[in-house]
């Protein structure tokens, strides 16, 4: 018997097949393909910023900062020390909204058991406080550091149009420090849940100073991204699913907090320890930005408020990587001299987490063969919901 089982509680739509006389396990992604690289092609290259970041309602910011990153390398600007704070603490206030919402609602719930997020209100009144300050908080921060929170308005190739005053960045810090409890307990509540075991060979892949890395010690410059991340086409999928140097890896916090050679109360092997991961990084993105802030608070931000004439040469490219909630995000872009977008591509989180799904998904299944169908295909939908799959990034 075959099982086309919708997974719920995730950002956008996909199904698991599952064959259970072959005990088989495939992914498929149900939603339309949107492309937007084709679009853009033939825009001005200021469109990529604006545009890109519709691709998703969960993680504009971080698109927006891959495009920026793209452009300025291809205009050979680099960004004065207070911007680039401040492009810091866009990605601090993406972190958290698109952790606390993924954890709140769409995740605790399985640990909980309750059915959806809102429940979380009588099963656990002080979580469910936690969450809406967390959020609050996070929008708030977004807001002022990229002018809206949800699509960024304010950054732009080498700078920003409008820069936060003084008084918007000290309430900030006045609500980094309330909500201080909110992101110190979030990680030892989420400590305290019983994860499903599993132990499984993932190699974790995450982007640090502009290097890709690898946990079986493979380093790739990000300009040579194309050569280590391979894509490829499923007839049954309208998303790419991706290999880096041929192996299924896992990207995504647990893959960041892996290369920080800190000790975390997590298991590398276990893939649902992801959740775990993400809440660690709730609390330390919060103290980021308290840090970010109080160095901003030193410098006149009207001193930096003029933005670099841009001159494009002939066929000027960029590659943007940044490390977006779910994993690293890669933007590359083409530019001729008359600022026209000739080329652009971009490799999502979510297509390069397929492939780790479908294998840890198999490894799920042959561990808990023994348990009753329902149980495990319980299980396997808690699995996709711990990698925090955006379906519609991966169909951009």
């Amino acid at each position: 018997m075959i099982t086309n089982e919708f997974i719920a509680k995730i950002e956008g739509h996909g199904n698991l097949k599952i064959d259970w006389k072959k005990n088989k396990v495939v992914l498929e992604v149900a939603e339309g393909e949107r492309l937007f690289e084709g679009l853009l092609v033939g825009r001005k290259a200021e469109d990529a910023y604006w545009v890109t970041p519709r691709i998703c309602g969960v993680c504009p910011i971080a698109h927006n900062l891959a495009s920026l990153a793209a452009l300025e390398k291809a205009a050979q600007i680099k960004l004065e020390r207070p911007i680039q704070l401040l492009r810091d603490l866009m990605q601090c206030a993406q972190m958290i909204q698109s952790h606390s919402l993924h954890l709140f609602f769409l995740s605790l719930p399985d640990y909980l058991g309750i059915d959806r997020g809102t429940e979380l209100r009588k099963k656990n009144p002080k979580a469910f406080q936690y969450a809406l300050e967390l959020k609050e908080l996070a929008d708030n921060m977004a807001f002022i550091s990229a002018g809206r929170n949800v699509h960024p308005t304010t950054p732009t190739i080498g700078g920003f149009n409008k820069l936060p005053t003084k008084t918007e960045l000290k309430k900030l810090l006045q609500q980094l420090e309330k909500t201080k409890e909110a992101a110190e307990w979030l990680p030892k509540f989420c400590q305290s849940l019983d994860y499903p075991e599993l132990s499984v060979d993932l190699e974790l892949v995450a982007i640090r100073n502009q290097k890709i890395y690898s946990s079986k010690n493979d380093v790739v410059d990000v300009e040579n991204y194309k050569s280590a991340i391979e894509e490829e086409i499923r007839e049954f999928s309208t998303a790419k699913f991706s290999k880096f140097l041929g192996r299924e890896v896992m990207v995504g916090a647990l893959a960041r907090l892996y290369f920080e050679n800190k000790k975390y109360p997590l298991d590398f092997k276990n893939p649902f320890h992801n959740n775990l991961a993400q809440a660690i990084e709730v609390s330390l993105y919060h103290q980021k930005a308290m840090e970010i802030i109080k160095e901003l608070l030193e410098v006149d931000l009207k001193n930096f408020d003029k933005k670099p004439e841009i001159k494009w040469m002939k066929e000027a490219k960029g590659i943007g990587a940044v490390e977006a909630p779910r994993g690293g995000l890669y933007h590359e872009i083409h530019v001729d001299e008359n600022g026209i977008i000739t080329y652009i591509n971009i490799i999502t989180p979510t297509v390069q987490n397929l492939t780790s799904i479908e294998k840890t998904a198999q490894a799920l299944i042959e561990k808990y063969a023994h348990k009753p169908q329902k149980e495990k295909e319980r299980l396997l939908n808690m699995l996709v919901r711990a990698y925090d799959p955006c379906i519609t990034c991966s169909v951009h």
